[in-house]
Protein backbone atom coordinates (compact mmCIF):
# COMPACT_ATOMS: atom_id res chain seq x y z
CA UNK A 1 0.00 0.00 0.00
CA UNK A 2 1.19 3.54 -0.70
CA UNK A 3 0.59 6.54 1.55
CA UNK A 4 0.70 7.15 5.28
CA UNK A 5 -1.53 6.01 8.11
CA UNK A 6 -0.95 6.70 11.80
CA UNK A 7 -3.42 4.18 13.26
CA UNK A 8 -2.30 0.85 11.77
CA UNK A 9 1.20 -0.67 11.62
CA UNK A 10 2.82 -2.08 8.49
CA UNK A 11 2.37 -5.74 9.51
CA UNK A 12 -1.37 -5.21 9.90
CA UNK A 13 -1.56 -3.52 6.51
CA UNK A 14 0.23 -6.49 4.94
CA UNK A 15 -2.35 -8.77 6.56
CA UNK A 16 -5.10 -6.66 4.97
CA UNK A 17 -3.45 -7.07 1.56
CA UNK A 18 -3.28 -10.85 2.04
CA UNK A 19 -6.93 -10.91 2.97
CA UNK A 20 -7.82 -8.90 -0.15
CA UNK A 21 -5.87 -11.24 -2.43
CA UNK A 22 -7.55 -14.28 -0.88
CA UNK A 23 -10.97 -12.64 -1.25
CA UNK A 24 -10.40 -11.88 -4.92
CA UNK A 25 -9.06 -15.37 -5.68
CA UNK A 26 -11.90 -17.13 -3.89
CA UNK A 27 -14.62 -15.00 -5.49
CA UNK A 28 -12.91 -14.74 -8.90
CA UNK A 29 -12.87 -10.94 -9.01
CA UNK A 30 -11.00 -9.49 -12.02
CA UNK A 31 -9.95 -6.26 -10.30
CA UNK A 32 -10.36 -4.51 -6.96
CA UNK A 33 -9.10 -1.44 -5.13
CA UNK A 34 -8.81 -0.70 -1.42
CA UNK A 35 -7.87 2.21 0.79
CA UNK A 36 -7.67 2.64 4.55
CA UNK A 37 -7.83 6.05 6.13
CA UNK A 38 -7.71 7.89 9.43
CA UNK A 39 -7.89 11.60 10.23
CA UNK A 40 -4.22 12.09 9.36
CA UNK A 41 -3.82 10.18 6.12
CA UNK A 42 -4.53 7.37 3.68
CA UNK A 43 -2.94 4.20 2.37
CA UNK A 44 -4.25 2.77 -0.88
CA UNK A 45 -3.59 -0.16 -3.15
CA UNK A 46 -5.07 -2.09 -6.07
CA UNK A 47 -5.23 -5.72 -7.13
CA UNK A 48 -5.79 -7.48 -10.42
CA UNK A 49 -6.70 -6.05 -13.80
CA UNK A 50 -8.88 -3.12 -14.65
CA UNK A 51 -9.14 -4.64 -18.12
CA UNK A 52 -8.74 -8.40 -18.46
CA UNK A 53 -8.15 -8.79 -22.17
CA UNK A 54 -5.04 -6.60 -22.14
CA UNK A 55 -4.17 -7.39 -18.50
CA UNK A 56 -3.96 -3.68 -17.63
CA UNK A 57 -3.45 -3.37 -13.85
CA UNK A 58 -5.84 -1.50 -11.59
CA UNK A 59 -4.54 1.42 -9.52
CA UNK A 60 -5.87 3.23 -6.42
CA UNK A 61 -7.02 5.99 -8.81
CA UNK A 62 -9.00 3.68 -11.12
CA UNK A 63 -12.60 4.85 -11.54
CA UNK A 64 -15.45 2.49 -10.64
CA UNK A 65 -19.11 3.03 -9.87
CA UNK A 66 -19.84 3.33 -6.15
CA UNK A 67 -23.57 2.60 -6.37
CA UNK A 68 -25.54 3.42 -3.25
CA UNK A 69 -22.49 4.82 -1.46
CA UNK A 70 -23.66 7.90 -3.38
CA UNK A 71 -26.62 8.22 -1.02
CA UNK A 72 -24.58 9.84 1.77
CA UNK A 73 -23.41 12.50 -0.71
CA UNK A 74 -27.07 13.24 -1.43
CA UNK A 75 -27.60 13.47 2.32
CA UNK A 76 -24.80 16.02 2.59
CA UNK A 77 -26.27 18.08 -0.25
CA UNK A 78 -29.65 18.19 1.49
CA UNK A 79 -28.06 19.10 4.83
CA UNK A 80 -26.06 21.89 3.19
CA UNK A 81 -29.31 23.37 1.93
CA UNK A 82 -30.83 22.95 5.39
CA UNK A 83 -27.84 24.71 6.94
CA UNK A 84 -28.34 27.58 4.49
CA UNK A 85 -31.99 27.88 5.52
CA UNK A 86 -33.34 26.70 2.18
CA UNK A 87 -35.29 23.81 3.71
CA UNK A 88 -35.98 21.97 6.97
CA UNK A 89 -35.44 18.23 7.25
CA UNK A 90 -39.01 17.65 8.43
CA UNK A 91 -40.54 19.64 5.58
CA UNK A 92 -42.98 17.80 3.34
CA UNK A 93 -41.32 16.91 0.05
CA UNK A 94 -44.35 18.35 -1.71
CA UNK A 95 -43.23 21.83 -0.64
CA UNK A 96 -40.53 21.51 -3.30
CA UNK A 97 -41.42 18.66 -5.70
CA UNK A 98 -45.03 17.63 -6.38
CA UNK A 99 -44.59 13.93 -7.11
CA UNK A 100 -45.98 12.89 -3.68
CA UNK A 101 -48.96 15.25 -3.61
CA UNK A 102 -51.43 12.35 -3.81
CA UNK A 103 -49.65 9.94 -1.47
CA UNK A 104 -51.96 8.32 1.11
CA UNK A 105 -51.36 9.08 4.78
CA UNK A 106 -49.38 11.94 6.28
CA UNK A 107 -47.23 14.06 3.97
CA UNK A 108 -43.94 12.39 3.07
CA UNK A 109 -41.03 14.31 4.54
CA UNK A 110 -37.43 14.86 3.50
CA UNK A 111 -36.26 13.01 6.63
CA UNK A 112 -38.34 9.98 5.63
CA UNK A 113 -36.80 9.83 2.18
CA UNK A 114 -33.27 10.22 3.60
CA UNK A 115 -33.87 7.30 5.96
CA UNK A 116 -36.07 5.02 3.80
CA UNK A 117 -38.84 5.39 6.40
CA UNK A 118 -41.65 6.85 4.29
CA UNK A 119 -43.55 3.55 4.08
CA UNK A 120 -43.11 3.48 0.31
CA UNK A 121 -41.75 0.11 -0.87
CA UNK A 122 -39.44 -0.15 -3.84
CA UNK A 123 -41.08 0.64 -7.14
CA UNK A 124 -38.23 -1.10 -8.99
CA UNK A 125 -37.06 2.00 -10.85
CA UNK A 126 -33.32 1.49 -10.27
CA UNK A 127 -33.48 -2.26 -10.92
CA UNK A 128 -35.25 -1.71 -14.24
CA UNK A 129 -32.89 1.03 -15.40
CA UNK A 130 -29.69 -0.73 -14.38
CA UNK A 131 -30.72 -3.92 -16.21
CA UNK A 132 -31.64 -1.90 -19.28
CA UNK A 133 -28.47 0.21 -19.35
CA UNK A 134 -26.23 -2.83 -18.78
CA UNK A 135 -27.74 -4.57 -21.78
CA UNK A 136 -29.32 -7.33 -19.70
CA UNK A 137 -32.92 -8.51 -20.00
CA UNK A 138 -34.86 -5.24 -19.76
CA UNK A 139 -37.96 -4.54 -17.71
CA UNK A 140 -40.07 -2.91 -20.40
CA UNK A 141 -41.71 -0.13 -18.43
CA UNK A 142 -41.58 3.55 -19.45
CA UNK A 143 -38.58 5.12 -17.69
CA UNK A 144 -36.88 7.16 -20.39
CA UNK A 145 -37.15 10.72 -19.04
CA UNK A 146 -38.20 12.76 -16.04
CA UNK A 147 -41.86 12.62 -17.03
CA UNK A 148 -41.76 8.83 -17.19
CA UNK A 149 -40.09 8.74 -13.78
CA UNK A 150 -42.77 10.92 -12.21
CA UNK A 151 -45.56 8.82 -13.73
CA UNK A 152 -43.84 5.66 -12.45
CA UNK A 153 -43.50 7.01 -8.90
CA UNK A 154 -46.99 8.51 -8.79
CA UNK A 155 -48.52 5.27 -10.03
CA UNK A 156 -46.97 3.36 -7.16
CA UNK A 157 -48.12 5.68 -4.35
CA UNK A 158 -51.00 3.33 -3.49
CA UNK A 159 -48.38 0.77 -2.40
CA UNK A 160 -47.46 2.92 0.62
CA UNK A 161 -47.78 1.02 3.90
CA UNK A 162 -49.31 3.61 6.22
CA UNK A 163 -50.16 1.17 9.03
CA UNK A 164 -46.56 0.40 10.09
CA UNK A 165 -45.12 2.15 13.14
CA UNK A 166 -41.46 2.06 12.03
CA UNK A 167 -41.46 1.20 8.34
CA UNK A 168 -38.24 0.49 6.49
CA UNK A 169 -38.31 -0.10 2.77
CA UNK A 170 -35.13 0.52 0.81
CA UNK A 171 -36.48 3.06 -1.68
CA UNK A 172 -34.11 4.31 -4.39
CA UNK A 173 -36.71 6.53 -6.03
CA UNK A 174 -36.87 8.62 -2.86
CA UNK A 175 -33.23 9.60 -3.33
CA UNK A 176 -33.90 10.48 -6.97
CA UNK A 177 -36.62 12.82 -5.69
CA UNK A 178 -34.20 14.27 -3.13
CA UNK A 179 -31.88 14.98 -6.04
CA UNK A 180 -34.75 16.91 -7.64
CA UNK A 181 -35.20 18.89 -4.40
CA UNK A 182 -31.51 19.82 -4.56
CA UNK A 183 -31.97 20.95 -8.16
CA UNK A 184 -35.10 22.96 -7.36
CA UNK A 185 -33.48 24.88 -4.50
CA UNK A 186 -29.96 25.30 -5.90
CA UNK A 187 -30.83 26.02 -9.51
CA UNK A 188 -28.18 23.49 -10.58
CA UNK A 189 -28.29 19.97 -11.96
CA UNK A 190 -27.79 17.51 -9.12
CA UNK A 191 -24.45 16.28 -10.48
CA UNK A 192 -23.17 19.85 -10.90
CA UNK A 193 -24.22 20.76 -7.36
CA UNK A 194 -22.41 17.76 -5.84
CA UNK A 195 -19.32 18.49 -7.91
CA UNK A 196 -19.25 22.19 -6.94
CA UNK A 197 -20.18 21.88 -3.27
CA UNK A 198 -18.67 18.55 -2.22
CA UNK A 199 -16.25 16.96 -4.69
CA UNK A 200 -14.15 19.99 -5.66
CA UNK A 201 -13.80 21.39 -2.12
CA UNK A 202 -12.65 17.94 -0.94
CA UNK A 203 -10.17 17.55 -3.76
CA UNK A 204 -12.04 14.53 -5.12
CA UNK A 205 -10.93 15.35 -8.63
CA UNK A 206 -11.34 11.82 -9.99
CA UNK A 207 -15.01 11.53 -9.01
CA UNK A 208 -17.76 12.16 -11.54
CA UNK A 209 -21.26 11.34 -12.74
CA UNK A 210 -20.45 12.19 -16.36
CA UNK A 211 -20.43 9.53 -19.08
CA UNK A 212 -18.11 11.54 -21.35
CA UNK A 213 -15.60 12.18 -18.58
CA UNK A 214 -15.57 8.47 -17.75
CA UNK A 215 -15.25 7.33 -21.35
CA UNK A 216 -12.40 9.76 -22.04
CA UNK A 217 -10.48 8.81 -18.90
CA UNK A 218 -7.57 6.41 -19.38
CA UNK A 219 -7.83 4.81 -15.92
CA UNK A 220 -11.28 3.25 -15.63
CA UNK A 221 -12.40 -0.24 -14.71
CA UNK A 222 -14.00 -2.38 -17.37
CA UNK A 223 -17.29 -3.63 -15.86
CA UNK A 224 -17.77 -7.39 -15.75
CA UNK A 225 -20.67 -9.66 -14.95
CA UNK A 226 -20.60 -13.42 -14.57
CA UNK A 227 -22.01 -15.39 -17.50
CA UNK A 228 -21.80 -19.18 -17.37
CA UNK A 229 -19.10 -18.82 -14.72
CA UNK A 230 -16.90 -16.50 -16.80
CA UNK A 231 -16.25 -12.77 -16.47
CA UNK A 232 -18.00 -11.10 -19.40
CA UNK A 233 -17.41 -7.44 -20.21
CA UNK A 234 -20.47 -5.26 -19.78
CA UNK A 235 -21.19 -1.56 -19.71
CA UNK A 236 -21.79 0.92 -16.94
CA UNK A 237 -25.42 2.03 -16.45
CA UNK A 238 -25.40 5.80 -16.96
CA UNK A 239 -28.77 7.47 -16.39
CA UNK A 240 -29.63 10.71 -14.59
CA UNK A 241 -32.51 9.05 -12.72
CA UNK A 242 -30.00 6.99 -10.73
CA UNK A 243 -27.49 9.81 -10.10
CA UNK A 244 -28.68 10.72 -6.60
CA UNK A 245 -29.36 7.18 -5.33
CA UNK A 246 -26.29 5.55 -6.88
CA UNK A 247 -24.71 7.07 -9.98
CA UNK A 248 -21.32 8.37 -8.86
CA UNK A 249 -18.01 6.98 -10.14
CA UNK A 250 -15.02 7.41 -7.88
CA UNK A 251 -11.70 5.92 -6.80
CA UNK A 252 -10.72 4.52 -3.42
CA UNK A 253 -8.23 7.35 -2.97
CA UNK A 254 -10.99 9.90 -3.51
CA UNK A 255 -13.35 7.99 -1.21
CA UNK A 256 -10.69 8.07 1.49
CA UNK A 257 -10.69 11.88 1.33
CA UNK A 258 -14.45 11.80 1.79
CA UNK A 259 -14.11 9.44 4.74
CA UNK A 260 -11.44 11.59 6.37
CA UNK A 261 -13.76 14.59 6.15
CA UNK A 262 -16.42 12.53 7.91
CA UNK A 263 -14.00 11.48 10.67
CA UNK A 264 -12.90 15.09 11.07
CA UNK A 265 -16.40 16.41 11.69
CA UNK A 266 -17.07 17.91 8.26
CA UNK A 267 -13.72 19.49 7.42
CA UNK A 268 -10.67 18.45 5.39
CA UNK A 269 -7.54 20.46 4.66
CA UNK A 270 -9.20 23.70 5.73
CA UNK A 271 -12.33 23.17 3.63
CA UNK A 272 -15.51 22.83 5.69
CA UNK A 273 -18.28 20.91 3.96
CA UNK A 274 -20.73 20.90 6.87
CA UNK A 275 -20.72 21.94 10.52
CA UNK A 276 -19.89 19.10 12.89
CA UNK A 277 -23.42 18.93 14.30
CA UNK A 278 -24.76 18.29 10.80
CA UNK A 279 -22.28 15.45 10.24
CA UNK A 280 -23.48 13.99 13.53
CA UNK A 281 -27.08 14.41 12.43
CA UNK A 282 -26.37 12.59 9.17
CA UNK A 283 -25.15 9.50 11.02
CA UNK A 284 -27.77 9.49 13.80
CA UNK A 285 -30.08 6.49 13.26
CA UNK A 286 -33.70 7.11 12.35
CA UNK A 287 -35.02 3.59 11.77
CA UNK A 288 -33.91 -0.03 12.00
CA UNK A 289 -32.97 -1.70 8.75
CA UNK A 290 -32.44 -5.30 9.91
CA UNK A 291 -31.00 -7.55 12.61
CA UNK A 292 -27.95 -9.70 11.94
CA UNK A 293 -27.50 -13.28 13.04
CA UNK A 294 -24.88 -12.17 15.58
CA UNK A 295 -27.59 -10.20 17.40
CA UNK A 296 -26.56 -6.71 16.30
CA UNK A 297 -28.96 -4.31 14.63
CA UNK A 298 -28.31 -2.35 11.47
CA UNK A 299 -29.94 1.06 11.69
CA UNK A 300 -30.34 3.66 8.98
CA UNK A 301 -29.58 7.37 9.14
CA UNK A 302 -29.29 9.80 6.19
CA UNK A 303 -27.68 7.65 3.52
CA UNK A 304 -25.64 5.77 6.14
CA UNK A 305 -26.03 2.38 7.80
CA UNK A 306 -25.03 2.46 11.47
CA UNK A 307 -24.22 -0.66 13.50
CA UNK A 308 -22.13 -2.02 16.36
CA UNK A 309 -18.89 -3.58 15.17
CA UNK A 310 -15.75 -4.61 17.09
CA UNK A 311 -17.10 -2.89 20.24
CA UNK A 312 -17.29 0.32 18.23
CA UNK A 313 -19.79 2.11 15.99
CA UNK A 314 -19.44 1.48 12.27
CA UNK A 315 -20.90 4.13 9.97
CA UNK A 316 -21.00 2.68 6.47
CA UNK A 317 -22.77 1.96 3.21
CA UNK A 318 -22.43 -0.57 0.43
CA UNK A 319 -23.16 0.01 -3.20
CA UNK A 320 -24.14 -2.25 -6.09
CA UNK A 321 -24.77 -1.07 -9.60
CA UNK A 322 -24.78 -4.38 -11.40
CA UNK A 323 -21.21 -4.51 -12.67
CA UNK A 324 -19.42 -2.37 -10.06
CA UNK A 325 -19.66 -2.76 -6.30
CA UNK A 326 -18.29 -0.68 -3.47
CA UNK A 327 -18.19 0.00 0.27
CA UNK A 328 -17.10 2.86 2.46
CA UNK A 329 -17.20 2.83 6.25
CA UNK A 330 -15.44 4.14 9.33
CA UNK A 331 -15.26 3.36 13.04
CA UNK A 332 -16.07 6.30 15.29
CA UNK A 333 -13.89 5.41 18.30
CA UNK A 334 -10.98 3.83 16.46
CA UNK A 335 -11.10 6.70 13.92
CA UNK A 336 -10.24 4.26 11.16
CA UNK A 337 -12.02 3.70 7.87
CA UNK A 338 -11.90 1.67 4.68
CA UNK A 339 -13.08 1.97 1.09
CA UNK A 340 -13.31 -1.07 -1.19
CA UNK A 341 -14.35 -1.33 -4.84
CA UNK A 342 -14.50 -4.21 -7.28
CA UNK A 343 -15.53 -4.73 -10.84
CA UNK A 344 -18.02 -7.58 -10.66
CA UNK A 345 -20.74 -8.98 -8.37
CA UNK A 346 -18.91 -11.35 -6.00
CA UNK A 347 -20.42 -13.68 -3.43
CA UNK A 348 -18.63 -11.71 -0.73
CA UNK A 349 -19.69 -8.17 -1.58
CA UNK A 350 -17.39 -5.26 -0.61
CA UNK A 351 -19.96 -4.47 2.12
CA UNK A 352 -18.63 -7.61 3.84
CA UNK A 353 -15.03 -7.43 2.63
CA UNK A 354 -14.70 -3.84 3.90
CA UNK A 355 -15.60 -4.59 7.53
CA UNK A 356 -13.44 -7.72 7.30
CA UNK A 357 -10.48 -5.56 6.27
CA UNK A 358 -11.11 -3.32 9.29
CA UNK A 359 -11.16 -6.39 11.52
CA UNK A 360 -7.85 -7.65 10.08
CA UNK A 361 -6.25 -4.21 10.48
CA UNK A 362 -7.23 -4.19 14.16
CA UNK A 363 -5.97 -7.70 14.81
CA UNK A 364 -9.34 -9.45 14.85
CA UNK A 365 -10.44 -12.55 12.94
CA UNK A 366 -12.78 -11.54 10.10
CA UNK A 367 -14.71 -14.82 10.23
CA UNK A 368 -15.66 -14.01 13.82
CA UNK A 369 -16.36 -10.32 13.26
CA UNK A 370 -18.38 -10.45 10.02
CA UNK A 371 -21.52 -12.67 10.09
CA UNK A 372 -21.46 -13.19 6.31
CA UNK A 373 -17.96 -14.66 6.48
CA UNK A 374 -18.85 -16.76 9.51
CA UNK A 375 -21.84 -18.18 7.64
CA UNK A 376 -19.86 -18.67 4.44
CA UNK A 377 -17.22 -20.66 6.30
CA UNK A 378 -19.48 -22.45 8.74
CA UNK A 379 -22.39 -23.46 6.53
CA UNK A 380 -20.17 -25.19 3.99
CA UNK A 381 -18.54 -27.20 6.80
CA UNK A 382 -21.97 -28.43 7.97
CA UNK A 383 -23.24 -29.60 4.59
CA UNK A 384 -23.10 -33.29 3.77
CA UNK A 385 -24.52 -36.65 4.81
CA UNK A 386 -25.37 -37.62 8.40
CA UNK A 387 -26.30 -41.00 9.88
CA UNK A 388 -27.61 -42.18 13.25
CA UNK A 389 -26.60 -45.27 15.21
CA UNK A 390 -26.33 -48.22 12.78
CA UNK A 391 -27.53 -45.97 9.95
CA UNK A 392 -31.17 -46.44 10.92
CA UNK A 393 -31.82 -42.76 10.10
CA UNK A 394 -29.91 -40.73 7.51
CA UNK A 395 -30.22 -37.02 6.71
CA UNK A 396 -28.70 -34.69 4.14
CA UNK A 397 -27.77 -31.10 4.94
CA UNK A 398 -27.54 -28.64 2.06
CA UNK A 399 -26.90 -24.92 1.98
CA UNK A 400 -29.91 -22.70 1.31
CA UNK A 401 -29.29 -18.95 1.15
CA UNK A 402 -28.03 -17.78 4.53
CA UNK A 403 -29.11 -21.03 6.18
CA UNK A 404 -29.40 -24.75 5.57
CA UNK A 405 -31.93 -27.31 4.41
CA UNK A 406 -32.44 -30.64 6.17
CA UNK A 407 -33.58 -33.46 3.88
CA UNK A 408 -34.60 -37.05 4.49
CA UNK A 409 -35.55 -39.70 1.95
CA UNK A 410 -36.36 -42.97 3.65
CA UNK A 411 -38.83 -45.79 3.12
CA UNK A 412 -38.95 -46.15 6.90
CA UNK A 413 -39.39 -42.48 7.85
CA UNK A 414 -40.72 -40.94 4.66
CA UNK A 415 -39.31 -37.89 2.92
CA UNK A 416 -39.04 -34.37 4.31
CA UNK A 417 -37.30 -31.08 3.54
CA UNK A 418 -37.00 -28.35 6.17
CA UNK A 419 -35.29 -24.94 5.94
CA UNK A 420 -32.98 -24.31 8.90
CA UNK A 421 -32.55 -20.71 10.06
CA UNK A 422 -29.40 -19.88 12.09
CA UNK A 423 -30.02 -18.35 15.51
CA UNK A 424 -26.62 -18.72 17.21
CA UNK A 425 -23.31 -19.30 15.39
CA UNK A 426 -20.69 -20.01 18.04
CA UNK A 427 -17.24 -21.54 17.64
CA UNK A 428 -18.16 -25.19 18.26
CA UNK A 429 -21.95 -25.15 18.56
CA UNK A 430 -24.27 -23.80 15.86
CA UNK A 431 -27.98 -23.54 16.65
CA UNK A 432 -30.77 -23.35 14.09
CA UNK A 433 -34.53 -23.43 14.16
CA UNK A 434 -36.94 -25.25 11.84
CA UNK A 435 -40.71 -24.96 11.48
CA UNK A 436 -42.33 -28.31 10.81
CA UNK A 437 -45.57 -28.81 8.82
CA UNK A 438 -47.36 -29.28 12.16
CA UNK A 439 -46.47 -25.68 13.05
CA UNK A 440 -43.98 -26.75 15.72
CA UNK A 441 -40.82 -24.66 16.00
CA UNK A 442 -38.02 -27.17 16.54
CA UNK A 443 -34.40 -26.50 17.57
CA UNK A 444 -31.64 -28.05 15.47
CA UNK A 445 -28.10 -28.20 16.78
CA UNK A 446 -24.70 -28.95 15.26
CA UNK A 447 -21.72 -29.69 17.49
CA UNK A 448 -18.10 -29.72 16.34
CA UNK A 449 -15.80 -32.08 18.24
CA UNK A 450 -12.47 -33.82 17.75
CA UNK A 451 -13.95 -36.68 15.72
CA UNK A 452 -16.22 -34.63 13.46
CA UNK A 453 -19.67 -33.00 13.58
CA UNK A 454 -22.87 -34.23 15.23
CA UNK A 455 -26.39 -33.19 14.30
CA UNK A 456 -29.17 -33.15 16.91
CA UNK A 457 -32.72 -33.05 15.56
CA UNK A 458 -35.83 -34.14 17.46
CA UNK A 459 -35.14 -37.66 18.85
CA UNK A 460 -32.05 -38.15 16.69
CA UNK A 461 -28.32 -37.75 17.13
CA UNK A 462 -26.57 -38.19 13.79
CA UNK A 463 -22.87 -38.16 12.87
CA UNK A 464 -21.45 -36.50 9.75
CA UNK A 465 -20.19 -39.25 7.43
CA UNK A 466 -19.41 -37.22 4.31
Amino acid sequence: MDGTLSTVDSDSLKAVERFACDWMSEDRIPGATLSMFDIEGTVATAFGARELEKNIPATPDTLLGIGSCTKSFTGIAVLQLAEDGELAIDDPVSDYVGVYDDAPGDPITIRELLSHSSGLPSDGMATALISRMMGLEPAEVPLSDEGDFHHHVSGALGERATHLNEPFFYYNSGFTVLGEVVEELSGKRYADYVEDEILKPLGMMRSTFDRKAFEEDDNTMTPYYKEDGSSTAGRFPFDESIHAPGGMLSSVRDLARYGRMQLNGGELDGERILPEHRIEEARSPVTQRESLVDGTSQEYAYGWVVREFLDDTLVCHGGSIGVNNAFIGYLLDAELGVAVQCTTQPETHPMYAGPAALAVALGERPTEAVPHLALKRGLSALTGEYASYRDIMTMTIEQMGGGLALKTESDRAGSMELPLTPVDIGDDIWKFTAVEPSGASVPVRFEHHADGIDLYYQRWRLHKID
